[in-house]
């Protein structure tokens, strides 16, 4: 009689488990917006990270006083998630000083990376140079390339007094 009492009991206890067993579950979601951060910086990014962005800080202008290769520490300096990869171009335009209708110019050649672009007068650099082209990403990558400039002599020798002002121009694009 005992067995019988714990084999009632036992499909008793199989059957009102599978009675009342539910199976319930939930999704983890999320949304990872994208970053696509650049910056010409004092200091180079030490690691892929917002805040290691953060500390590299801005560098600003760069003075002229001299003519050859200018000592300056700036980086271009980028933070991306981008899925598919980005690309950064850069442009140069020579410095120029305008009074009246005469303009002057003094050229210099910018370098970034492993490319460069040296203006040349009232010709004007149009076209920009594709200095980092990344195919794709797997994580949040940071990155620094430092930047060089040298100041042609000759033009810098020759200059007319003024206020000279040239721009390097970088644009990120994803791709």
């Amino acid at each position: 009689m005992k067995k019988t009492f714990f084999a009632t009991l036992l499909i008793l206890i199989i059957a009102t488990t599978s009675a009342f067993a539910v199976k319930d579950s939930f999704d983890v979601t999320t949304k990872i917006e994208g970053i696509g951060l650049m910056k010409v910086s004092a200091l180079e990014i030490k690691d892929s990270t917002a805040q290691a962005y953060a500390d590299a800080k801005e560098f600003g202008n760069l003075g002229i006083s001299t003519s050859g290769d200018q000592s300056f520490f700036a980086y271009l300096t980028t933070l991306s998630n981008n899925r598919s990869g980005f690309e950064v171009t850069m442009l140069a335009t020579p410095m120029t000083s305008t009074v009246g209708s005469a303009t002057s110019y003094i050229d210099y050649t910018v370098e970034c990376g492993l490319d460069k672009i040296t203006t040349a007068g009232a010709t004007t650099t149009t076209t920009a140079v594709k200095i980092i082209d990344v195919d794709s990403l797997a994580a949040l990558t940071g990155d620094s390339q430092q930047i060089r400039l040298s100041v042609d002599k000759t033009t810098f020798d020759a200059a007319v007094s003024g206020e000279y002002v040239g721009t390097v121009t970088f644009n990120y694009k994803a791709t």
